[in-house]
């Protein structure tokens, strides 16, 4: 992710949970109600921005499941007690 990709879906994140919280304030019950109705806003607002950003070339958009549970960084064996 690039720089300029980051604060564009950080600001953006930020500005849809703000506006998602007031409309959820006012036409939605407190608690897990109103909860949902910005988690929805925000998500409606945020998939297509980062399908812009993909495009602009902003971030890729790809996950490679192949490597999900892999150890990193060149660990060999299980980890333990200090020998």
């Amino acid at each position: 992710m690039s720089r300029n990709g980051f604060v564009f879906l950080l600001l953006l994140t930020v500005a849809a949970i703000g506006i998602g919280a007031a409309l959820a304030e006012r036409y939605a019950e407190p608690g897990l109600g109103r909860t949902l109705v910005v988690a929805i806003f925000a998500a409606l607002v945020m998939f297509p921005a980062a399908r812009f950003a993909e495009r602009r070339g902003w971030i890729r958009g790809e996950l490679d499941f192949s490597k999900l549970g892999s150890r990193r960084g060149g660990a060999t064996e299980e980890r333990g007690d200090a020998k």
